[in-house]
């Protein structure tokens, strides 16, 4: 396996992501309304208020503050998870529109006959999705840690973000789901031929994402270390799986003397 072909291909990938309008709107429209949006909805009711009194605190609260407080933390808490979504989103719309997109405009046969391994296309496929995913996560987060920090220091003196959850998510998980969005991106977008089939088909990667935000918005989950500890494994189970189905249903044959 020799590296500079997967970079090559890697390379030819993101850049032929500026020719799709609704690739550059995923890595740019998304990430703002993570950055920005979200939090400016999220937080800004709940600062404004004078004080919140009567209830519980809400399950994704945390303990030991006022009621203000808490809530503000678990707020947080909970923007730090939205960042999954955007790895498991932004990686299927770029390898959909690169593979797909290539198959359709007649680009990827040029390619499939190369002497590149099998194994180097498909690296080289899922590297030109994944670095601009966790390009864009990456800078987005800062953008939220930011705004974040402004709207709320003055109510507790000092800065919330980033915290180690926060970074745990940011490093560790939104690697681990970008890769499992890529895996089966592009698994799927090498057996289908319509573009928009491909991203619907793509979205299943966002089920588990989904899934421990919802545990944890419910009190279900509270973020400790065993059950981080525990999703990150079946992530990184998940990755190795769909690496290796990726791989060996991979016909290159096929797509050059059937796919039209």
């Amino acid at each position: 396996m020799k590296f500079d072909r997967i970079w090559e291909i890697a390379k030819k990938d993101m850049a032929s992501v500026r020719r799709y309008r609704y690739v550059l709107y995923g890595l740019v429209v998304m990430p703002l309304i993570f950055a920005i949006v979200v939090p400016v909805v999220s937080l800004l009711p709940i600062l404004n208020a004078e004080s919140l009194s009567g209830g519980e605190l809400p399950p994704f609260a945390t303990p030991g503050y006022s009621l203000k407080q808490a809530t503000v933390m678990g707020m947080v808490s909970m923007l730090s998870l939205f960042f999954m979504f955007i790895p498991a989103f932004v990686p299927s719309v770029i390898a959909s529109y690169t593979f797909v997109g290539e198959k359709i405009n007649k680009q990827l046969e040029p390619l499939l006959v190369t002497p590149t391994t099998d194994s180097e296309l498909l690296l080289g496929k899922a590297l030109g999705a994944f670095l601009p995913a966790v390009g864009v996560t990456f800078a987005s987060f800062v953008g939220m840690v930011v705004l974040v920090d402004l709207l709320t220091f003055p109510l507790f003196g000092f800065l919330l973000l980033p915290n180690l959850i926060s970074l745990t998510i940011l490093f560790i998980y939104c690697p681990l789901i970008a890769i499992l969005s890529v895996s089966v991106s592009v698994f799927i977008s090498s057996k289908v031929n319509d573009v928009r089939a491909a991203m619907q088909l793509s979205g299943v990667t966002t089920v588990p994402v989904l899934g421990f935000y919802f545990l944890f918005l419910g009190g279900f989950l509270r973020l400790d270390w065993v059950e981080l500890a525990l999703f990150a494994a079946l992530l990184i189970f998940a990755d190795l799986g769909l690496i290796y189905l990726s791989k060996r249903t991979f016909q290159r044959e096929e797509i050059l003397t059937k796919w039209k």
